[in-house]
């Protein structure tokens, strides 16, 4: 971590008790060959690539990682130190040594800490001593209880929740009941089911296939705006019944086929009939029974006789049956037959306003399409417009692009996870006529600071007076992490080395990128002492040297 932002208690702090690059109280000392002290971080910041200059005034000298040693002697000086708590600028009164700020920080009611609701999204940093006030009144994602369903949920939630609970008490806004709960309501108001006095009414059409409920005063409004669809269902409705009266009267007709090509059977059946009972009555006319004998056989010719007479009246009954029922199928056909006229009549009017309604919805589809593409080409000019205003409204001229990186949660989450690694700065350049430039960041870093550091290059575009300037490009560039807290900035700067692609005249849209990939670390962006990452925005300046242009 950096140096301690503390004040001494009782003056200044001794020129060697700070760090030569960050200027705050040495926080894990470290010496250079060259007798400089820094803190851990700097002096690993300053070593990143392998070895760097010494940032002491009028010292330069090249510092390597192996000639760096611990300076065991002034930490045990700093950590006897008297102190103000770093909150004092906010109350705090505490007084102590440097050896137990830490702990003293990890208690004080001054140090801003994050809510412990921020596993479920609150995002509020406040003073530990309001930590207690901010839960029970002001985070929007604390628990709370329903009154009813006694189910726990963050507070943001709860009003929806509350009018979504299916224990809530309500009024029926038919009938005006009351005590009842809203899953009671429900059952209430069901259509089949419900005991409400007010329920509400089917469609006229329901027969025909509307499925519409509502009020009995409503339904002249419904029946005058839902005319079409009643048009389409009872045409529906008609040919299914059409369709289902065509296949009754088929069958119907094949009886009655059937009876009249039996009628004549049955007829020559009776006849044969009568026939025979006249030869034997002649038969029998003609004898005279003689005997015992005799009048056995009589008796018996009798029953015989009475049995066919029984058989005769029996068809006699069934053809008189079948009559009455032909006559009756003919006159149901003949009615059939005069609703089928009537409704196919319907039909060809329903069907010739089907048509004129087409033709009209067909027209205005045709008006809204022309207008939906004359809307799109407006959009893709007014796109083109704010594109060219914004690129004017974020471009510089003087060597120094002040980069606001918003929504940086959510960015970093894509760069986590590879949706989007890295991104660009809007361009820039070092006077109207001068070099084109932009930045690219990694804000889960790039090569060996994958997955620890933010990654930050330097990027040389090609421009429209490329001709006229001088290359390689040469200028040097720093690079800037600005914290808002206006404590600390993380700064960085290389010269471009003029052998390198990536400072050539370009060729191509933009050049190779060239920076520092261990620009900052991540842990470093989360420190609760600074303030580089505030109301989830992120500041970076990008400074190129034009002194010499």
């Amino acid at each position: 971590m950096p140096g301690f932002a503390v004040k001494r208690k009782g003056g200044r702090t001794e020129p060697k008790y700070l760090c030569t690059n960050c200027g705050l109280l040495l926080c894990e000392p470290k010496q250079t060959p060259c007798g400089h002290r820094y803190c851990q971080s700097c002096v690993e910041e300053l070593t990143r690539s392998g070895g760097g200059r010494c940032r002491a005034r009028d010292c330069g000298e090249n510092v390597r990682p192996q000639d760096v040693y611990p300076d065991k002697a002034i930490e045990r000086e700093i950590l006897s130190i008297q102190v103000l708590c770093t909150n004092v600028e906010d109350g705090c009164k505490w007084e102590g040594v440097v050896r137990h700020l830490t702990a003293h920080l990890s208690e004080c009611d001054f140090e801003k800490i994050s809510c412990v609701n921020v596993g479920q999204g609150c995002k509020a940093v406040i003073c530990r001593k309001n930590l207690a006030n901010h839960l029970q009144s002001d985070c929007e994602y604390r628990p709370v209880t329903c009154q009813w369903c006694k189910e726990t949920t963050p507070h943001k939630e709860h009003k929806a929740h509350r009018q979504t609970c299916p224990a809530a008490p309500v009024q029926c806004d038919w009938c005006d009941k009351k005590g009842l709960t809203r899953a009671q309501l429900q059952e209430h108001q069901q259509p089949e089911t419900g005991d409400c006095p007010n329920m509400k009414i089917a469609c006229t059409f329901e027969h025909m296939g509307c499925k519409e409920r509502m009020e009995k005063r409503q339904l002249a409004e419904h029946l005058k705006k839902s005319v079409q669809n009643h048009l389409n269902m009872t045409k529906t409705y008609i040919v299914h019944f059409y369709s289902n009266f065509e296949q009754h009267r088929q069958q119907e007709v094949e009886s009655r086929e059937n009876m009249r090509m039996l009628l004549p059977r049955v007829e020559k059946n009776i006849k044969d009939v009568d026939a025979k009972i006249a030869e034997v009555e002649s038969k029998l006319s003609s004898e005279q029974p003689s005997g015992a004998a005799s009048s056995g056989g009589n008796k018996t010719l009798e029953n015989r006789i009475e049995q066919e007479r029984a058989k005769v009246e029996e068809l006699r009954r069934k053809i008189a049956a079948w009559e009455t029922r032909v006559g009756t199928f003919e006159g149901i056909v003949a009615v059939l037959n005069r609703e089928i006229e009537k409704c196919s009549s319907q039909m060809e009017a329903y069907e010739r306003q089907r048509r004129q309604d087409r033709e009209i919805i067909e027209t205005l589809e045709r008006k809204v399409r022309s207008l939906e593409r004359i809307i799109a080409l407006k959009d893709v000019a007014l796109a083109e417009q704010d594109l060219r205003i914004q690129t004017l409204e974020l471009t510089s001229y003087d060597g120094v692009l002040t980069w606001k990186i918003a929504d940086f949660t959510r960015k970093r989450h894509d760069g986590i996870t590879g949706k989007t690694a890295s991104f660009y700065s809007p361009c820039f350049f070092t006077s109207r006529t001068g070099y084109k430039m932009c930045a690219r960041i990694y804000l889960n870093g790039d090569g060996m600071g994958k997955g620890t550091h933010v990654s930050l290059f330097f990027v040389v575009m090609r421009g429209h007076y490329d001709g006229l300037l001088r290359w390689p490009f040469r200028q040097k560039v720093s690079f800037m992490l600005v914290d808002q807290n206006n404590r600390e900035n993380v700064t960085d700067a290389f010269r471009p080395d003029p052998t390198s692609s990536s400072f050539q005249r370009p060729t191509s849209d933009m050049n190779i990128a060239s920076g520092c990939p261990l620009f900052v670390p991540l842990s470093q962006l989360d420190s609760s002492s600074h303030g580089y990452v505030k109301d989830d925005t992120l500041f970076l300046k990008i400074i190129v040297d034009t002194s010499d242009l």
